[in-house]
């Protein structure tokens, strides 16, 4: 008691602060060597236990290699006895199939030799066939072509009876015609009358294109004018070898040639009508001019 009333308070509590820290210190150096006593330990029975597990992987290899060496060699075995077994087959299979190859072969042999006879037949027998179907054509060929002269014997002789009399009628038509303008001739020179002949009548008549013919030329100017502005005028010049403006005045000269021109009156009707007029207006005229435009005057 005196020994702790005679220590300072502070000193105690320093004192007791470093037995507490080297107590402590102790334990954890204590704690620390079993720490690493243990640590030793464990290392050491894990290399123990690693070096009795590598002995037993290398022994277990051993023995895999030791059984894939004993397994390689029975397949090695097994495949040389395949081997011969299998080159047995290819040789007893090659053998039948060369046995069935010749066979097969002989009868396409034979076969193609049975079908060249009867090709051979079945062309003589074609041959003769032809032979006797161009024998018959021209048989016949001849038989028509005796039929067709005699049928143009016949037709030509009767187109010439059809022209001749067909001649002998419009000869008697004429003569009546004829005979009809000397009637009407002589009955106006007896009777003089302001109506004009018939003859005169026919005379001015001029032959006048029909609504088809119009048509059909109206369609072929369209058509050449559609032609004309689709082609190539200057390529057309060069292809036949002229220029571009005497190929132009071709082109016009060939429409001009091919246009439908109405019917003008001429200066021979003219005259007519003004001879008519001054008969008619003297009264009548003379014989002689009204037989000028007769029929056969004109012919």
């Amino acid at each position: 008691m005196s020994k702790e009333s005679a220590i300072d308070p502070e000193t105690l509590k320093r004192l007791k602060r470093e037995a507490l820290i080297k107590s402590k210190e102790d334990q954890y150096e204590r704690k620390k060597k079993a720490d690493e006593e243990r640590k030793r330990q464990q290392l050491a029975q894990l290399r123990k236990d690693y070096e009795e597990q590598e002995q037993r992987r290398v022994e277990e290899q051993l023995k895999a290699l030791r059984r894939k060496t004993e397994l390689r060699a029975r397949q090695k075995a097994l495949m040389a006895k395949l081997n011969v077994q299998r080159e047995e087959n290819i040789k007893k299979r090659y053998a039948a199939w060369k046995r069935k190859a010749d066979n097969a072969i002989q009868e396409i042999l034979q076969a193609q030799i049975a079908e060249d006879e009867r090709l051979r037949e079945a062309l003589d027998a074609a041959r003769e066939v032809k032979r006797m179907k161009e024998f018959e054509k021209k048989d016949k060929i001849a038989t028509a072509r005796t039929k067709n002269e005699t049928l143009e014997i016949n037709r030509a002789t009767k187109l010439d009876a059809r022209e001749t009399d067909r001649n002998g009628r419009a000869l008697r038509s004429v003569d009546a015609l004829k005979n009809e303008v000397l009637e009407e001739l002589q009955s106006f020179l007896q009777n003089p009358f302001p109506v004009p002949l018939r003859q005169v009548l026919a005379g001015r008549l001029r032959p006048v294109p029909t609504v088809t013919e119009l048509l059909s030329a109206l369609k072929d100017q369209k058509e050449d004018l559609k032609q004309l502005e689709e082609q190539d005028i200057p390529t057309r010049a060069a292809l036949r070898n002229q220029s571009i403006f005497q190929y132009v005045r071709d082109i016009q000269m060939k429409a001009e040639a091919d246009r439908v021109k109405p019917p003008e009156p001429l200066a021979s009707d003219m005259g007519r009508a003004r001879a008519g007029g001054s008969q008619s207006a003297r009264g009548r005229g003379s014989p002689t001019r009204n037989k000028s435009n007769s029929p056969s005057r004109r012919r």
